[in-house]
C-alpha cells in the first residue's frame, strides 16, 4: 500500500512522492521510542479536559448550540504588542455574545506543550470558576498562539481564531457577524457549491474527487434538498470557479483539491500563495489566490468556506508529518496563516467562517487507496466531514462542526499512547495488520489535529 500525500509546487509539481507502507511504518515506529511520552502528555492534558467537560454537561446545562447560554470569551497572548488594539476591536462582538466579564478574558502565556495541562486547569477548566466559556475565539496569528495550543484547547471548548494583515480587518471583520446576525433576511441561498479538478488515477485528487467531493454533494443535496453546483474534472478550472462563485449566493463553499505548499519560495511568497487552491490545469492560470477575491462587490457573503487542502488553513515552519518519519521536513521560515482565509473573513460583505487544514492533508485521512469503496456515509474515515456539513447546515456554530474531528484527534492520542506502551512491555507483534493499524492511526490523528476554524466560532448560517 502506498501513502499518498496532497500538494503542488509553484510549478504544478507534486510536493511529496507517495511512500511505501514500510519506509512509513518504520519511521512511526522508531519515533514513537523518542516521541511517545511527549503523545502521552498531550494525551492525558486532552483527556482529562474533555472528562472535566463531559462532568460538567452531565448537569442539565443548556444547549450547546446557544452561545448566550454556554458563554463566549476569546483568548489572545498576553505579550502580543497589539494587546489593547486587539481588545478594543474585538469588544463590539464581545458585547454582542453576552461575554461574561470582558475585562477578563483568556490569556495565553507563551508557555509550551508540557504546560499546556497546568494552562488548561489554572485558566480553563478550574473547579473554582462556576461556568468556563464554552466558545472561545483566539486573537492572533500562531507566532502568538500556536497552532498546536488551538488543536488542544479544541478538544475541551469549541475554539475559532482570526488573525488579519491590519485592525481594520479584524473590525470589519466584527461588524459584519454583528450586521449579519442583525439583519432581518439572510444573505444566502438554499445552494451549495462543491469544486474538485481530477488529476488522474494516479494522484490523490482522483481520489478527493470521487470518495470526498462527490458523495458529499449527494448527501447535502438528498438530505437538505440543496441546490447542488458541483463544478468537477475538466469543469474545475479557474475561470469556472471564479464566474460560478462571484454569481452564486451558496450557503456553503466545499473545495477538495491539492493545495499550493513550496517550501522553494521566499517568505513573503509563501505568505501569499501558500493553501491557494490548486484548479484543473489548463494554460498558466490555475491557481485561486488571495488576489482573485475581489471588495468591489459581496463575495459568498454570510457563507461558510470548507477547503480540503494541503495549508489551506495555514503553514507551520516543520511538517508535523515528517519530523516523525526522521527528516524534520522544512516548510517555511515561520508558522503562518495562509492569505485565502483571511482576505475572505475580511471582506466587509463576504464568508463568516472558513474551516481548512494545517500543514499536509493525506488521503488516508479520509479513504482507503484499497479500498476506497469502503468509505460509506457512517464509515469512520469519511463520517466526520458529512458530520461536519450537517452541522453547519443544521445552522448549528461553526465550532460544533469540528466536533467529531476533535473527537478522533483526541481517540488517536490515546491510542498511540496505547501502542507506545505495549511498545515498552515487548507486548507488540509487527504483523500486517498492527502495521496498516499504526499508520491509520497516526495519519488520521495527526490530519484530524490540523483541521481548524478561521473565524467566530460561535458565528452560524443563516439560510432564506
Amino acid at each position: 500500500m502506498k501513502i499518498y500525500p496532497n500538494g503542488l509546487t509553484i510549478q504544478g509539481k507534486p510536493l511529496g512522492q507517495a511512500m511505501e507502507e514500510e519506509k512509513f511504518e518504520e519511521g512511526i515506529l522508531k519515533s514513537l521510542e523518542k516521541m511517545g511520552p511527549g503523545v502521552r502528555k498531550l494525551s492525558f492534558a486532552t483527556s482529562k479536559s474533555t472528562t472535566i467537560r463531559d462532568e460538567m454537561e452531565r448537569k442539565p446545562l443548556p444547549d450547546l448550540g446557544n452561545p448566550l447560554a454556554v458563554g463566549w470569551t476569546y483568548l489572545v497572548n498576553k505579550n502580543d504588542p497589539d494587546l489593547q488594539e486587539l481588545e478594543n476591536a474585538v469588544r463590539p462582538l464581545a458585547e454582542w455574545r453576552g461575554m461574561k466579564d470582558e475585562a477578563k478574558p483568556l490569556y495565553y502565556d507563551g508557555e509550551g506543550p508540557d504546560e499546556w495541562y497546568d494552562w488548561m486547569q489554572m485558566n480553563y477548566s478550574s473547579i473554582l470558576m462556576d461556568r468556563v466559556p464554552y466558545y472561545i475565539l483566539i486573537l492572533g496569528g500562531p507566532d502568538q498562539v500556536p497552532f498546536h495550543f488551538q488543536a488542544f484547547l479544541d478538544t475541551a471548548a469549541s475554539v475559532g481564531r482570526v488573525a488579519f494583515d491590519s485592525l481594520d480587518d479584524l473590525k470589519n471583520y466584527v461588524g459584519k457577524i454583528i450586521g449579519l446576525e442583525k439583519a432581518a433576511e439572510p444573505k444566502t441561498d438554499r445552494e451549495a457549491v462543491f469544486f474538485a479538478p481530477d488529476y488522474g488515477p494516479d494522484d490523490a485528487t482522483y481520489f478527493s474527487h470521487h470518495y470526498m467531493a462527490s458523495p458529499l454533494s449527494r448527501h447535502v443535496m438528498t438530505k437538505y434538498n440543496f441546490q447542488v453546483k458541483f463544478l468537477k474534472e475538466h469543469e474545475a478550472t479557474k475561470a469556472n470557479l471564479e464566474e460560478l462563485l462571484n454569481e452564486a449566493s451558496p450557503s456553503l463553499v466545499y473545495t477538495a483539491s491539492h493545495g499550493l505548499g513550496d517550501p522553494g519560495l521566499s517568505l513573503a511568497e509563501q505568505k501569499k500563495f501558500n493553501g491557494a487552491i490548486c484548479c484543473q490545469k489548463q494554460g498558466r492560470d490555475w491557481l485561486f489566490t488571495a488576489d482573485d477575491v475581489s471588495y468591489d462587490r459581496p463575495f459568498l457573503e454570510g457563507a461558510v468556506f470548507f477547503q480540503f487542502a494541503c495549508f489551506g488553513y495555514g503553514t507551520p515552519a516543520r511538517s508535523d508529518f515528517m519530523h516523525w518519519m526522521g527528516e524534520n521536513t522544512f516548510n517555511a521560515h515561520e508558522d503562518f496563516i495562509a492569505a485565502l482565509p483571511k482576505k475572505l473573513l475580511a471582506h466587509p460583505h463576504g464568508p463568516i467562517a472558513f474551516i481548512g487544514h494545517v500543514d499536509t492533508a493525506w488521503l488516508h485521512g479520509f479513504d482507503d487507496p484499497n479500498n476506497p469503496y469502503i468509505t460509506g456515509q457512517c464509515h469512520p474515515r469519511i463520517s466526520p466531514f458529512i458530520n461536519a456539513l450537517e452541522m453547519l447546515l443544521d445552522l448549528q456554530p461553526m465550532g460544533i462542526a469540528l466536533a467529531d474531528m476533535n473527537k478522533r484527534y483526541d481517540i488517536c492520542n490515546a491510542l498511540l499512547t496505547n501502542t507506545f506502551d505495549r511498545m515498552q512491555k515487548g507486548l507488540v507483534q509487527k504483523t500486517k495488520e498492527f502495521r496498516e493499524q499504526l499508520i491509520n492511526t497516526f495519519i488520521t490523528r495527526s490530519d484530524a489535529q490540523n483541521y481548524m476554524i478561521f473565524g467566530d466560532p460561535a458565528a452560524h448560517l443563516r439560510i432564506r
